[in-house]
């Protein structure tokens, strides 16, 4: 072989090492990504259950303060009945009733509001935690990857070497194949 086939071959072989070592960078770096990627899944999964917690009791703190309100206030309907001097009868039952049922929708509606930005925040979290899980569990995946890709890329890298100085045959000359890659390489300048 010539010194510029050795010196092909050789740059070949430097080249597939780097290449090599990049890919187990990239699934390293993909790994740490992942791992990453799943603290930050289970920081949010817990700031949302938080705020899960907190969303509970403020909706039952409402809900507390909506039916002390609605008891002042029927209580006070009453006590204005009571005092204009008309019988709790008639047209003033019927106006006392229909406040409570309103009342009574009013507090369902808040305690309903309440459960459901409740269980919006759970659900959250709960994808949250999945999200933390499937990252945690790709990371080796990728750092395996890294590997598998480059020991590909040295048997490529090591098959192209062995074929190029198998085609050299240490004799310095060309084979007709490279002849013709040679002439079509120049042929388009």
């Amino acid at each position: 072989m010539t010194g510029a086939e050795i010196a092909m071959i050789s740059l070949m072989a430097a080249g597939t090492g780097v290449a090599a070592y990049g890919q187990v960078k990239q699934g390293q770096t993909a790994a740490s990504q992942a791992k990453q990627s799943a603290a930050w899944q289970d920081y949010n999964a817990k700031v949302a259950k938080r705020e899960a917690d907190a969303e509970r009791r403020a909706a039952d703190f409402e809900a507390t303060q909506h039916t002390r309100r609605s008891k002042q206030l029927l209580a006070h309907q009453r006590a204005l009945i009571g005092k204009s001097g008309v019988t709790p009868e008639g047209s003033p039952l019927l106006l006392a009733e229909d406040t409570a049922a309103q009342l009574a929708i009013e507090g369902a509606n808040i305690r309903t509001t309440g459960a459901r930005r409740v269980q919006a925040l759970k659900s959250r979290s709960i994808l949250d935690t999945s999200m933390a899980k499937a990252a945690r569990s790709s990371a080796p995946g990728y750092k395996q990857a890294g590997y598998l890709k480059a020991g590909s890329s040295i048997l490529q890298g090591g098959a192209q070497a062995a074929y190029m100085g198998s085609q050299g045959g240490g004799t310095g000359k060309m084979t007709d194949l490279q002849k013709r890659q040679s002439g079509a390489m120049y042929s388009r300048y």
